[in-house]
């Protein structure tokens, strides 16, 4: 696979001539996930290291689900401080840390690994980062509204449902290809909050519809738009009304899909761009914590 100073493939972290190794600055950060080819946080990562005048880089590593209980041991075989987990392994990391929070495991994923002493620390700062997100955008809280979840089974989906549980929202909408897949995470919400309203429903326009005239709030976890990929919207622009908001948790050099026919209707949207920041944020505060304890 070919790469940059700053995106590497599994076999990079494999062997110990590869340009992985080499780096001026040795590699202490990494996200892992498949695709990563895209993504910005080795850059924004970078940037906070420099302005810090750490001797580290943050890489961004290529890693197939099957190569990731490996992909843990080597990191930690070679130094790194700590880590971040992107689509699809935030909740097949869950068995493989040693110890996680209380949030990341109410929230069934983890984005950010700390690594002290040899072993694995989890923890989830997807939530918070989109509650801050809302927050900066829209001087928005979860609080009374009630939320649709498109691609509800998925970590970042999991993770986000469970927050805006926390954060007091009123009723939510769980959308799934699979609806069946979301009855045990229905029990788990309801479990958390016996006064939340749960609804499991389809990925299909006739679910959608009914819920989304219920809704305030209609969040995109899907990765429908992802890498730019000119997809139609889950929620076609006829559905939505001026006073929605649709937020994408992907991150785009142009409008998403969902954002784009929310936009015709004269609502609201955004894109991840500023979760992934916020989130990166609280991650970056995490290893730079640990770093100094372990």
């Amino acid at each position: 696979m070919a790469h940059s100073s700053t995106h590497f493939s599994f076999a990079d972290l494999i062997d110990p001539t590869s340009p992985l190794h080499q780096l001026q600055s040795p590699a202490c950060l990494a996200l892992i996930g498949t695709p990563v080819a895209h993504s910005r946080s080795p850059e924004i990562h970078n940037e906070r290291i420099k302005k810090l005048h750490l001797p580290w880089r943050y890489i961004a590593i290529d890693v197939q689900p099957d190569k990731l209980s490996r992909a843990f041991d080597l990191l930690r075989q070679n130094n790194f401080i700590g880590f971040n987990v992107t689509m699809p392994h935030k909740q097949q990391a869950l068995a493989l840390v040693d110890e996680m929070t209380d949030h990341a495991r109410l929230l069934g994923a983890i984005n950010t690994v700390v690594i002290c002493d040899g072993k694995f620390f989890g923890s989830n700062t997807d939530g918070p980062g989109f509650v801050q997100a809302l927050q900066e955008k829209w001087n928005l809280s979860l609080q009374g509204l009630s939320v649709l979840i498109l691609g509800a089974t998925g970590g970042a989906g999991r993770a986000l449902a469970m927050q805006s549980a926390l954060e007091g929202c009123r009723e939510l909408f769980l959308a799934s290809r699979t609806p069946a897949a979301l009855q045990e995470q229905v029990k788990h919400l309801s479990q958390v909050r016996p006064d939340l309203a749960v609804e499991a429903i389809a990925l299909d326009k006739s679910s959608l519809s009914w819920a989304i005239s219920q809704v305030d709030l209609v969040v995109n976890a899907t990765p429908i738009g992802f890498l730019g990929k000119e997809d139609p919207s889950l929620i076609p622009p006829e559905l939505f009304e001026p006073r929605h908001y649709a937020y994408d948790i992907v991150y785009s050099t142009k409008p998403t899909p969902l954002m784009h026919a929310a936009s015709r209707a004269g609502a609201r949207s955004a894109d991840g761009s500023s979760m992934t920041l916020l989130q990166g944020t609280l991650a970056f505060e995490k290893w730079l914590e640990k770093h100094k304890t372990c």
